[in-house]
């Protein structure tokens, strides 16, 4: 009896083993095994791009493409995850629901304001009219005379439509239609008004806090310790920088305006960002010309614990989690 216990507690420690052993695997591969990346792109006219994300010999690939649409597709081990995804795709479906709404809200104005104008036109036509020259008939308004009108316009003796109604009715609608304009111009530059107001306020506020905070702030410049943890940001955000941005890569620009003297100058100021990545970028300037092409690839690689490593190297030091967590309130 007792060997068999022994014999299960050693399966179950061999087991246990094998789970521990396969998550530190899984945690160093995470760790150690970087994020391999790669683009291309290019401008003639239209913007062309293309970026691929690697890990593992492969094993997981993203690629995601951009032309006139942007196009995502996922494999694990060669074989595509689910569809070609259009990531504009939910974008596109709101502005159609958006438009849809808004050809079925659009008829209510409409017709209100068919109403208002109908209204406005009973209301100078039922005018009275003198009556005609006759000793025996009397002429007598009827009350409901608006409704048996013609939109048109009034009929007279002979059936026939008077020509001033249509006149008088394009005139009232050409009134109402002004109307309109300059209400949503009164409108449109109230808002404009208001905003430009509250920004103002706000930068004065801003400026009125700075001065408040001079002292403050001159008091958190001269302090050792911020000097010393803003001396390690720098540091570890170089060391960033450096680990995330590509290894390898080249970029062509070519370009060129009609005014020779125009390229010229934007040669001058190329200079000087040029000596920093001459390695990785070249420029061909035409001097008889409007032009701007451009293309380019590059590579690079992320390690996730070399991320870690100088974020963890950033969290160890006190004054910098005390700033961090004023920061975040």
């Amino acid at each position: 009896m007792l060997h068999v216990i022994l014999l299960i507690l050693k399966i179950l420690g061999l087991l246990l083993l094998i789970v521990l052993g396969f998550l530190l695997a899984v945690v160093l591969l995470v760790l150690l095994v970087p994020v391999r990346y790669q683009a291309e792109g290019s401008y003639n006219g239209k913007v062309k791009g293309k970026a691929r994300f690697t890990w593992l010999l492969h094993i997981l690939s993203v690629t995601v493409q951009y032309e006139e649409d942007v196009l995502a597709m996922v494999r694990i081990f060669g074989f595509r995850i689910g569809k070609q995804k259009k990531i504009d795709t939910e974008l596109k479906e709101a502005e159609e629901i958006m438009v849809q709404a808004m050809e079925v809200m659009e008829p209510e104005p409409l017709n209100e304001a068919r109403d208002i104008k109908d209204k406005a036109h009973d209301r100078n036509q039922n005018v009275p009219v003198s009556p005609p020259a006759s000793k025996e008939k009397t002429w007598e308004e009827p009350k409901d005379a608006w409704l048996e009108e013609p939109i048109g316009g009034t009929k007279d003796a002979s059936g026939a439509a008077s020509k001033d109604e249509p006149k008088a009715g394009s005139r009232r609608k050409k009134s109402f239609r002004m109307t309109d304009f300059f209400a949503r111009l009164k409108k449109m530059v109230l808002t404009v008004f208001t905003k430009l107001k509250f920004f103002f306020r706000r930068i004065c506020d801003t400026l009125k806090t700075a001065k408040d905070k001079k002292d403050e702030i001159h008091a958190w410049i001269s302090n050792k310790e911020n000097q010393k943890t803003v001396k390690l940001l720098f540091r570890q955000g170089k060391k960033l920088l450096r680990h995330i941005l590509p290894r390898k890569g080249t970029i062509n620009i070519t370009f060129g305006f009609d005014d020779p003297y125009l390229t010229g100058q934007a040669l001058t100021y190329a200079s000087v960002v040029y000596p920093l990545c001459h390695k990785h970028l070249n420029l061909y300037p035409v001097f008889d010309q409007t032009v701007f092409t451009a293309e380019g690839r590059f590579r690079g690689r992320i390690r996730t614990g070399a991320v870690l490593l100088i974020g963890s190297r950033m969290l160890l030091d006190k004054n910098f989690r005390h700033l961090l967590k004023g920061w975040l309130r």
